[in-house]
């Protein structure tokens, strides 16, 4: 049974009872493409999971779809690839469903044209400006901040398009970190419809990871947001409790069944029940052969040895990464220092620079470049949280 609340609607997107609706829920942060067991919370989801969800629902023979949102935002591309996959998918009918919260990039995904949008009384809607993180020189920062102003553009259309507030109208919102409330959102044009959730607000479904980074990035954070920081999160939605309970009579299983098998070697294992030990295996050498290739993925230029060392000694990919990261760090801290005691000896003399600064300049031209790539690998991009 996965225990992943958001992915069982994604791989299997609820029904109605005419068979002609698929429901399928946007609830945790909108990220890049990682390994499942990298996800900080496993109901944060990539377009590329999206994309699974959507095609699942079209495969099923749904015409209609109702798609629950209920999330803080996250990376703009996603969320823009996300938009792109639902207009495409051949829905007749497109409902968006706002349940406590949708906020940056996210409102992206609520711009699909044709969707009627819904949102339930109580629930908050921001707009903000793209966010992003650069390492390197001035022509790294300009090219990133040029990039930004592009992601602004793109986002601050949608908006427009969605609303029919001119331009200027928009950008102001945006420049401001704007939260509506589920009114403000319908009177400026994000929303169709205010739902009535019973005179009950609806539920927030945020980690403490997620109300902290939003609170050390959102300027003007509501208060009901703030206070869930200091109370905990409430997570437990009808799903999220039912696959809990679920995992728990899992788990109670996995004990049973290896107080059965604890006293067993593999050869009896393999004698007794073939077709367990063949799957074990087969799920063994999976789970290798993704270690092997995530090492892969996250190896740059110069650590080539590492990852090497890092796959005969079984290390995981999540400390490789780790690993990778501090050296770096070592790295440019051993390098500044050099630079620094250089600088030291050298002051006063006049003339050109020597054939080793010039060689230093080139080796910290190529240490900016290597720790770029390393973070674009590493799943930087341009965020809207």
């Amino acid at each position: 049974m996965n225990n992943d609340a958001f992915s069982l609607r994604f791989t299997a997107p609820k029904m109605n009872a005419d068979g002609d609706e698929a429901e399928v829920m946007l609830y945790g942060e909108i990220i890049s493409g990682m390994p499942e067991n990298w996800k900080w919370d496993k109901e944060d989801k990539s377009a590329a999971d999206f994309d699974r969800a959507i095609k699942e629902a079209v495969r099923s023979g749904a015409r209609k779809l109702l798609l629950r949102i209920n999330s803080p935002g996250g990376i703009l591309r996603e969320a823009v690839a996300m938009r792109s996959t639902l207009n495409t998918a051949g829905f007749e009918t497109v409902t968006i469903r706002i349940e406590g919260l949708c906020a940056s990039a996210a409102t992206v995904v609520a711009t699909l044209p044709g969707a009627h949008v819904q949102i339930a009384e109580g629930s908050e809607f921001m707009v903000h400006n793209p966010v992003c993180g650069c390492y390197g020189y001035a022509e790294d920062m300009e090219a990133t901040a040029a990039y930004l102003r592009k992601s602004e553009e793109i986002a601050r259309g949608f908006y427009t398009k969605r609303t029919g507030a001119d331009e200027a109208t928009v950008k102001a919102w945006m420049d401001a970190e704007t939260w509506f409330t589920a009114r403000e959102a319908l009177e400026a044009g994000f929303c169709d419809e205010v739902i009535s959730e019973g005179g009950q607000e609806p539920e927030v479904a945020m980690n403490a990871r997620t109300l902290a980074a939003m609170r050390a990035m959102y300027a003007h954070m509501p208060e009901r947001l703030q206070a869930l920081e200091k109370t905990g999160s409430s997570k437990t939605t009808a799903v999220a409790a039912a696959v809990l309970t679920e995992d728990k009579q899992l788990n109670r299983s996995k004990e049973e069944h290896n107080m059965e098998i604890k006293d067993l070697t593999a050869a009896q294992l393999a004698s007794e029940n073939p077709q367990l030990m063949a799957s074990i295996r087969e799920t063994a050498m999976q789970a290798e052969r993704e270690r092997m290739q995530d090492i892969d993925d996250l190896t740059t230029p110069g650590y080539e040895q590492m990852a090497a060392e890092a796959k005969k000694s079984g290390m995981s990919a999540m400390d490789f990464h780790k690993a990778v990261v501090k050296a770096q760090r070592e790295k440019g801290a051993q390098f500044m220092q050099s630079r620094k005691g250089e600088v030291s000896q050298s002051a006063g003399v006049l003339g050109g620079a020597s054939d080793g600064h010039e060689k230093e300049q080139a080796e910290m031209a190529a240490y900016a470049k290597e720790m770029a790539a390393y973070a674009k690998r590493a799943g930087g991009g341009t965020g809207m949280y």
